[in-house]
């Protein structure tokens, strides 16, 4: 069953309209994992810091913006979830398609082009 990624409302003047959006398509991908030839043994990603040479645990890493090479700018979470992001609670309407365009399957609905 189809898992909901948001749900809201859609306010036309005093009507509201309550919205479920659902992702319209499964994930088919196969997922292949990278594995050294030699002993089969599983090869991994290692985060390591370009100035010291080690390893870096995730606690340690954080974001920042690079200005110029030897200039950047830290950017912590606080800061990303401050910002006044006019996107961050809507979701835009390209369409309204009839109802008889979409084609219920079982307990998928998807939409017949």
């Amino acid at each position: 069953m189809p898992r909901t990624i948001w749900s809201g409302a859609i306010s036309f003047g005093l009507v509201t309209v309550p919205v479920h959006v659902q992702s319209a398509t499964d994930d088919h991908s196969i997922r292949f994992r990278q594995y050294h030839l030699a002993d089969m043994g599983r090869v991994r990603y290692k985060k390591v810091c370009e100035l010291e040479d080690r390893e870096v645990a995730q606690g340690e890493i954080s974001k920042g913006y690079e200005v110029s090479r030897d200039h950047i700018v830290p950017i912590s979470d606080a800061d990303l979830e401050n910002l006044p992001l006019p996107t961050a609670k809507a979701i835009e309407i390209d369409a309204f398609v009839p109802l008889a365009s979409v084609a219920v399957r079982g307990d998928r609905c998807s939409a017949v082009c």
